[in-house]
């Protein structure tokens, strides 16, 4: 912990409880192209980057239907949703938390950055952060290159970056870049899902929180 200058957070699944609402947004569109509809579970178990794939497992051909069009339907209804999604309930004490002990906080997502923005002013916590980076786009793609070009505007390297996320993809992220990683299972993958990649993993940010904690505390 006393080598972490920096924490690059996830957003949606991470900071933002999201996946009740993403499945019920998901099976009404799934119910419109008389597809099957899914629960929690199973959406933990498939959810994936690239979202494209996500859809393909979920039925959609595109051929009938392109994902740009079906993805693009997902997201109107989806930023319909958002106002009735909350944050994590650890998630205010944990960013205070961080930010008394100095350590910069940024965020990284595959939401459009516009709304990634809006969405985090809404929720009353854009002031925790100095940066915050989303996409060009609402399809979910290009993460790791942003993370990348995040890195890179501060003044510290990876080695002393920490990024907390929910999805194998962030930790695919971090290998990238070079930066630790820690992974929360109250998101978007389902906790044996990322336990069968990465052994660094913890039921909520209070629980990280208190991870790290306590390695300050041991030396």
């Amino acid at each position: 912990m006393g080598q972490i200058k920096q924490i690059i957070w996830d957003w949606n699944g991470t900071l933002l409880d999201d996946v009740e609402m993403c499945v019920h947004v998901m099976n009404d569109l799934l119910s419109t192209y008389n597809l099957p509809a899914i629960n929690s579970e199973k959406y933990k178990q498939i959810f994936d980057f690239p979202v494209k794939d996500y859809y393909l497992k979920l039925g959609f051909d595109f051929t009938l239907h392109p994902f740009e069009k079906v993805g693009h339907e997902f997201m109107d209804n989806y930023f319909k949703e958002l106002i009735n999604c909350s944050l994590h309930k650890d998630v205010l004490s944990s960013l205070s938390y961080f930010k008394k002990m100095g350590i910069n906080q940024m965020v990284l997502s595959a939401m459009e950055h516009e709304s990634l923005e809006n969405s985090l002013t809404k929720k009353g916590i854009r002031d925790f952060f100095t940066r915050v980076q989303g996409i060009d786009n609402h399809l979910a793609a290009g993460k790791i290159e942003l993370a990348a070009e995040l890195l890179n505007s501060t003044n510290c390297n990876a080695s002393e970056t920490l990024i907390i996320g929910d999805t194998l993809h962030d930790l695919e992220i971090a290998e990238a870049i070079g930066s630790a990683c820690i992974l929360v299972s109250n998101g978007h993958f389902s906790k044996e899902r990322l336990l069968k990649k990465y052994n660094l993993v913890f039921d909520s940010i209070e629980e990280i929180v208190n991870y790290l904690q306590a390695i300050v505390n041991k030396y």
